[in-house]
């Protein structure tokens, strides 16, 4: 137990900033829910406080800022075969995908919905890297919200531990279509030298649960390197199958004789509170050991004694710069603003109706709605 007078002398010096003019358009144009509440709620602060000593690679921090961009577009109601199409134009300035370079020249193999609630996911291969990445969407629709919310534990077919029961329906009726994108991903580009697994909130969930299967039947898919990237992930099931997905990362790993074979990265952020749901009072574990955190533009690592927290301090000397999203919250994960995005995908789904014709007349009304909209935009102080 951390001394109380301790705590509130750290929480003193837990640093803020003023919003700006352009900051609060941000975020009264929020539309997305960002569980800044139940990040007040629920989540716990750990007493250990994040240092320069603690901080990730600049290496690492770009890496997953460039597989958030994959993981991102899951989420999308535009056919995923559209934007594969036109990511050259959806990429330009003030089009949605604006800065996400990483998804250009990338390959779609595998675009489907899964059979329970019609959660989205796909398959790509991204040719600068030679990586092979499923990509598993989070909570879009209020049907998907109910499989949130069935938070009993549900007796894994291991058999060495419970899983989250609506996790579990929701990676059922995905399973079948992510293991033919992965054959056929595979089966299509031959040079695939990583498989990436990643996703964003209860998309992150479902990603430990197709690890769980791939690492437990190394026969399903080629015997490749692995790396899990989660955003914002709830806990996908208790302490036994937490102690069980260990277990199998380990043998992963001994077997292949390399620890960098099976790679994980879990990454929490600051006012997020997904990674502390389902809370712990129910039975529920995060799976890995070693998390990540995200705060105000640096990315830090967590020890494994500290794993099950939600919220850190972290020492500031005052010479970085402003945050670009000085509240955190659940959809502003490494720099990027998925809110931003995915909104204006959904705009653009509304303008092109059932066109999906980018012909220039289509370009310029793309533009219009943009500049419309934004200016209907009202400031929250």
């Amino acid at each position: 137990m951390s001394d109380p007078l301790t705590m509130s002398a750290r929480k003193r010096k837990h640093q803020t900033y003023p919003l700006s003019e352009t900051t609060k358009q941000m975020y009264a144009s929020e539309k997305l829910m960002n569980f800044r509440w139940i990040s007040k709620i629920l989540a716990t602060y750990s007493s250990y406080t994040l240092t320069s000593a603690d901080l990730a690679s600049m290496e690492l921090d770009l890496e997953l800022a460039e597989i958030g961009q994959f993981t991102e577009l899951s989420y999308t109601t535009l056919p995923i075969e559209f934007i594969f199409k036109n990511l050259h134009l959806l990429s330009q300035t003030d089009f949605p995908l604006e800065g996400y370079d990483a998804l250009r020249e990338s390959v779609l193999v595998s675009d489907f919905a899964g059979k329970v609630a019609h959660l989205h996911g796909y398959v790509a291969f991204r040719p600068r890297t030679k990586q092979l990445i499923v990509s598993t969407s989070g909570t879009r629709t209020a049907l998907q919200a109910l499989y949130d919310l069935r938070t009993f534990l549900h007796r894994h077919p291991s058999k060495r531990g419970g899983v989250h029961q609506g996790f579990w329906k929701l990676y059922k009726g995905l399973r079948p279509f992510i293991l033919d994108g992965l054959r056929k991903g595979f089966h299509e580009h031959e040079d695939v030298n990583e498989l990436v697994i990643t996703g964003h909130s209860m998309g992150g969930a479902l990603s430990y649960l197709l690890c769980l299967d791939l690492l437990a039947k190394t026969d399903v898919i080629p015997n490749k390197p692995i790396k899990l990237v989660v955003f914002g992930a709830p806990r996908p099931g208790d302490e036994k199958l937490a102690k069980y997905w260990q277990e199998l990362v380990d043998g992963y790993r001994k077997r292949n004789e390399k620890d960098s074979f099976f790679q994980e990265y879990c990454v929490k952020a600051y006012n997020d509170g997904v990674p502390a749901l389902p809370p712990l009072s129910l039975g529920f574990r995060n799976f890995t050991r070693a998390p990540f955190y995200f705060v105000h533009g640096k990315l830090y690592h967590i020890p494994p004694s500290e794993s099950e927290h939600a919220l850190f301090y972290a020492e500031d000397d005052g010479s970085s710069p402003p945050p670009v999203h000085p509240k955190g919250g659940h959809n502003y994960y490494m720099r990027s603003d998925q809110e931003k995005a995915l909104v204006r995908l959904d705009w653009l789904d509304q303008t092109l109706a059932k066109t999906q014709d980018w012909e220039e007349p289509y370009r310029k009304k793309w533009l219009r709605a943009v500049a419309e909209r934004t200016s209907r935009i009202s400031f929250k102080s």
